[in-house]
């Protein structure tokens, strides 16, 4: 455990301890390095209430995503979603704000350094929102959305498993082949429900496994393990990457969506070392205390995503074991 230097609370921070220990900095980079992926303005903000969402405003998001980009300077960031404002209010504005973003386009300028803005995703939930985007050719960044539960997919999606599978193969079609576009798009794929659905309960570790295997054969960036109850235990994940590793899933293909519940800070610790170990090195954060899928869970079984903070301090212990 750390006990001659604070935890960092950004990477700023992490890399005043760097300037005073080299060795932290030579083992970091050998883990790839690990990169942050900002679900605060999506995953973080669709876990307000709803009158919470409509009393969000444009500012507040302009505040907020300033405030992550200057503290945090994450390498990507999701903004928002394609979604009806009847479920989520708080993403009516989604294009207008990816809009601003995008007039941005100067690097955001700090006391110390100059950072440049991160890339932006946007969460879309089928074929028929992707219709709203696919023509324009600045949205190049996605994130799909898939699970390993029947119950689950048909609450939040009205969608099966099979018919999802079917959507997202057009949805990538559509992309491959709309003439608009000149580069191809990053896909980042969600996969709900590791280990445990709200509705179903405990799935089965070899089902999550082929489902995986499955899902892999989609030409995606990551296939993102979404960790939906905040209930997710370490063997769970270590059966489930090892079998996927063995079966030929190369482990940089996932990334890692965590969510936190309270008393289980040392548990999620414990995955984030067994993920560094896989060289899974993709994580998502958050800068509010807030996260869930608000649409299939009641609000009081939503649990945080991991934070920044929690982050950083597994990350430091991890490498102060190793060095």
């Amino acid at each position: 455990m750390l006990t001659k230097y604070k935890y960092p609370q950004s990477m700023r921070n992490l890399e005043k301890l760097f300037a005073i220990n080299n060795n932290f900095k030579i083992f970091y980079n050998k883990l790839g390095p690990p990169q942050l992926f900002d679900v605060t303005l999506r995953d973080g903000l669709q876990g307000l209430s709803k009158e919470q969402q409509i009393d969000f405003t444009f500012k507040n998001k302009k505040d907020l995503y300033n405030e992550i980009v200057v503290i945090h300077n994450p390498k990507k960031i999701e903004i928002g979603s394609i979604v009806s404002k009847k479920v989520l209010p708080i993403f009516e504005d989604t294009l207008e704000f990816f809009n601003y973003i995008k007039e941005q386009n100067v690097s955001v300028k700090t006391e110390i350094d100059q950072q440049q803005q991160p890339e932006c995703f946007i969460l879309i939930p089928n074929y028929a929102k992707l219709q709203e985007v696919i023509n324009n050719e600045s949205i190049n960044n996605f994130s799909f959305i898939t699970s390993v539960s029947n119950s689950f997919q048909l609450k939040n999606t009205k969608m099966s498993l099979t018919e999802t599978d079917q959507d997202l193969y057009k949805m990538m079609y559509e992309l491959d082949e709309n003439k608009y576009r000149r580069v191809k798009s990053n896909i980042k794929l969600y996969v709900s429900c590791i280990s445990e659905c709200p509705i179903e309960g405990k799935i089965d570790n070899d089902f999550i496994v082929n489902r995986l295997l499955l899902l892999n054969k989609m030409n995606v960036e990551f296939l993102c393990l979404s960790d939906t109850c905040g209930s997710l235990e370490v063997e769970d994940f270590e059966y489930i990457i090892e079998t996927c590793v063995f079966f030929g899933l190369h482990p940089s293909k996932f990334s890692l969506h965590l969510h936190v519940k309270p008393g289980r800070e040392k548990i999620i610790e414990k995955i984030i070392h067994k993920a560094l170990h896989y060289k899974i090195n993709n994580f998502d954060v958050s800068l509010l205390e807030t996260g869930g899928c608000s649409v299939t869970m009641k609000k009081e079984n939503l649990a945080p995503n991991l934070s920044y903070e929690l982050y950083y301090k597994a990350l430091l212990n991890y490498i102060i074991k190793n060095i």
